[in-house]
């Protein structure tokens, strides 16, 4: 390869020679537009065949002699074609020719020897180019990166994979036992895997959510019907819009399972059903004598609590009953967590009782003080909040008998709560119209609020963060609440009958509406995540592949007295910790005597005069007054 470059070179000098010679006014041209060319990199060059090397050289050698013979020969004919000119200029341009000659020579001999390079300089400049290019990528990715200590040494973690580190990468500092350093480093390195493997996913995921977008200004998505909607979209998409109508049994309460397949329905007279609503399949269907005052599923499908007006009780996707709770009397709401195994129950007795269905034990029982109206879990950190008729919300955590944190919301009963999945937003509504939003972050202040023109009955946040708020006739939708530049509705809805509750469906644009008469389901384009995780909740899951899930649940199942206002402390490493040894030592501390009265001025004299009685001795000691036998003190006084 190095042959080559040389060889392109030594063609390309001849070119400049033959141009230099023609004309005096083509070589002052020429002698601008030479450029000398320092080649700093081979790749610069093309490589040519090794059969052209020969013929190469020849012309080089031919082209060298040429070069020497014709200065003579072009300066003779030069002469003889000015003979007709005055003698005095021609020869002063002869000289001037000469002399421009002799400066190109020597610049073509510079150009030659700068041009002509040993291979150690390429290869010289081909490291340091790399060597540059690595120092930039380097530079780069320390810009967009976090560095993490995993067996001593510092690993960086690409921007783009943070969002998806399940909490920080402890480094196993100040830890001694060999076996506990050796699987904290395994589990932050089983966390950098999988965050730079949903990294390397992401260009599978569809980021751009489906919502309805206006031609112009003066249209408004608000006034499209959901006859319109569906009109307009695929045929499965319409058929998920539709009614049921259950006029005697309402107000019905309505549940999602965790995938959104199957829908739970619960009325307030004692009629509950759970369906395949996608399917159009009907699993259970029942008629009981007590009234239902809320509905939950538990794991999956397979099981789900009703909280009756006495007790609640747990049924099997056939509706036979499984499990009769009596220590949940009296329930007003009910929740479930799933990575905890918990089922919550909210009592009118001022209880609220933590249930570990995996064993069938209560965990923890607490008590709280006035009269509930809402409830509702935080998936981000498994917190209950609590909302009362003095417009105060409290969040509950099952190691703790009081609430962890109190905000005054409202100044009238509050109605409805929810909470996004990220966990950093409350939304709040209040019987005076109001809906407010806080940042549960770390202030824990309202950022927003708008009023609406009705009561809101119930709230509800999809993943893509669009609010339903259903009250009396209508359900008003809001794209991004969270922003406070946005001043209408996304959709409005208008039902048959009064909405009780509302609840947006898992990965599907689908909104459920649960009425006085029965049931409604609308499509709300872009409230759903398109992207689900199959090993969280897969919608399309065999028997097999949830029999799995369950086993792989329960082996990763959470213990409730892990559940703390901060998730991210969970993994970390707590430092200044007393040992065991100092833990449980028995410590001696002063006790006072209460009923014994002490005089200042009488501690003051006692504690002269035992200063005094010190100095005493110890000057006798060091300078004794008389001499005394060694036996003396053992004689008689």
């Amino acid at each position: 390869m190095v042959k080559d470059l040389k060889l392109n070179n030594n063609n390309k000098k001849p070119q400049k020679i033959n141009n230099n010679i023609e004309t005096t006014n083509n070589k002052k041209n020429n002698k601008n537009e030479t450029i000398d060319k320092h080649w700093k990199n081979s790749r610069e060059f093309n490589d040519d065949d090794e059969d052209d090397d020969d013929d190469n050289n020849e012309e080089k050698e031919e082209k060298e002699e040429k070069k020497i013979k014709k200065p003579k020969n072009t300066n003779v004919n030069k002469r003889n074609n000015n003979n007709d000119n005055e003698s005095n200029d021609d020869d002063d341009d002869d000289d001037d020719d000469d002399k421009e000659y002799k400066k190109e020579n020597e610049s073509d001999d510079d150009d030659k020897s700068s041009k002509k390079r040993k291979i150690s300089e390429f290869e010289n400049d081909n490291q340091q180019d790399e060597e540059s290019d690595k120092e930039n990528e380097e530079k780069e990715f320390e810009l967009l990166s976090k560095t993490a200590t995993i067996n001593g040494k510092p690993v960086k973690v690409p921007k783009g994979a943070r969002k998806y580190l399940k909490g920080e990468i402890v480094a196993p500092t100040g830890i001694k036992n060999p076996f506990m350093k050796t699987r904290l480093n395994k589990i932050g390195e089983l966390k950098l895997e999988s965050a730079k493997a949903a990294q390397k996913m992401e260009m599978l995921l569809q980021h751009d959510v489906g919502f309805i977008v206006p031609e112009n200004d003066r249209e408004k998505t608000y006034k499209l019907t959901q006859n319109k909607i569906a009109s307009s979209v695929d045929i499965q998409s319409s058929g998920k819009v539709f009614d049921l109508a259950l006029e005697p049994n309402g107000p019905y309460k309505i549940q999602y399972s965790k995938n959104g397949r199957y829908l739970l329905l619960a009325g307030a007279k004692g009629h509950f059903s759970m369906i395949d609503w996608q399917r159009g399949k009907k699993f259970t269907e029942r008629h009981l004598a007590s009234p239902i005052r809320d509905a939950v599923f538990l794991q999956n499908e397979s099981m789900f609590a009703l909280a009756q007006k006495k007790y609640t009780y747990i049924y099997n996707q056939d509706g036979v009953e499984m499990h009769w709770l009596k220590d949940h009397y009296d329930p007003k709401f009910l929740d479930y967590l799933p990575y905890h195994f918990l089922l919550v129950s909210a009592t009118n007795k001022g209880k609220i009782i933590y249930e570990d269905i995996s064993i069938g034990q209560k965990v923890v029982e607490s008590f709280y003080h006035g009269p509930l109206s809402a409830m509702c879990k935080n998936p981000q950190n498994a917190v209950m909040n609590l909302g009362f008729t003095t417009g105060v919300v409290q969040m509950w955590i099952p190691k703790s008998r009081n609430p962890i944190v109190k905000i005054h919301c409202h100044k009238s009963p509050i109605t409805s709560m929810a909470v996004n999945l990220s966990g950093n937003h409350l939304v709040t509504s209040g019987l005076d119209g109001m809906i407010k939003i806080f940042d549960l972050r770390n202030t824990y202040e309202e950022m927003h609020a708008f009023r609406t023109k009705f009561t809101p009955n119930s709230i509800s946040l999809s993943g893509t963060n669009v609010l339903a708020v259903a009250g009396d006739k209508e359900t008003y939708l809001w794209k991004n609440p969270f922003d406070t530049s946005v001043k209408e509705p996304y959709l409005i809805h208008k039902n048959a009958s009064f909405a009780r509750n509302v609840q947006f469906c898992p990965f599907e644009d689908v909104l459920g509406i649960g009425t006085d008469n029965g049931f409604s389901s609308i499509l709300v384009p872009g409230s759903g995540i398109a992207n689900y995780d199959s090993m969280e909740a897969d919608p399309f899951a065999s028997k097999k592949m949830k029999r799995e899930q369950d086993i792989k649940a329960l082996l990763e199942k959470i213990p409730h007295d892990m559940i703390t206002l901060d998730p991210n402390i969970i993994g970390t490493i707590q430092q200044d910790v007393k040992t065991d040894e100092n833990k449980y030592k028995r410590q001696d501390k002063q006790r006072l005597d209460k009923n014994r009265q002490y005089d200042p001025k009488k501690l003051e004299e006692i504690k002269q005069k035992n200063k005094e009685r010190k100095e005493k001795l110890e000057s006798e000691i060091l300078n004794p007054s008389s001499n005394k036998s060694a036996l003396s003190r053992f004689e008689k006084r």
